[in-house]
């Protein structure tokens, strides 16, 4: 009797989220952190279904909200900070150091934007604040949280231009 319940409760289908729209916060951030797991629903799923599910809420992530001008800034700069490093390879010109330094300053400067987590964290402590009351990461969805931040920004953009 226990192995034919074992084997009933065992065999429980794959489910994954399939958009931002329900995506916990939560889960985004851990998939963030290559966590790729928290793409499931329930425990069952295998590393190649969990990959290919966040390339496609990734995908759908970008397809609504697009890169920001800060993160479009930040890939150039690391751009331009891998060509300084190929020069300075190929010239051994120490001036080059210099230069690769500066552009790591700059990264640096706006990595704070795209943190691993604990930056999310601070700004939902921020958008709490601003709303009156608390955003949970858990029952927030990934779509609602960047709207939130769209919104936020609007409204001091508003407030600024008064």
């Amino acid at each position: 009797m226990l192995k034919w319940l074992r084997k009933t409760t065992l065999n429980t289908p794959e489910r994954y989220w399939e958009s931002i729209e329900d995506f916990p916060l939560y889960n985004w951030i851990k998939c963030n952190k290559g966590e790729f797991k928290y793409t499931r629903i329930g425990k069952n799923g295998n590393e190649k279904k969990d990959k290919e599910t966040w390339v496609k809420l990734y995908d759908e992530y970008l397809a609504v909200f697009g890169l920001s001008k800060k993160y479009e800034k930040y890939l150039l700069l690391c751009q331009k900070k891998a060509l300084l490093q190929a020069e300075y390879i190929i010239t051994k010109e120490v001036f080059k150091k210099t230069e690769i330094e500066l552009q790591n300053a700059k990264i640096k400067s706006l990595e704070v934007y795209f943190g691993d987590g604990e930056k999310i964290e601070v700004i939902l402590m921020w958008l709490s604040k601003f709303l009156g009351y608390k955003v949970d990461k858990i029952q927030t969805s990934v779509k609602e949280y960047f709207i939130l931040i769209e919104e936020h920004g609007k409204a001091n953009k508003k407030v600024g231009n008064s």
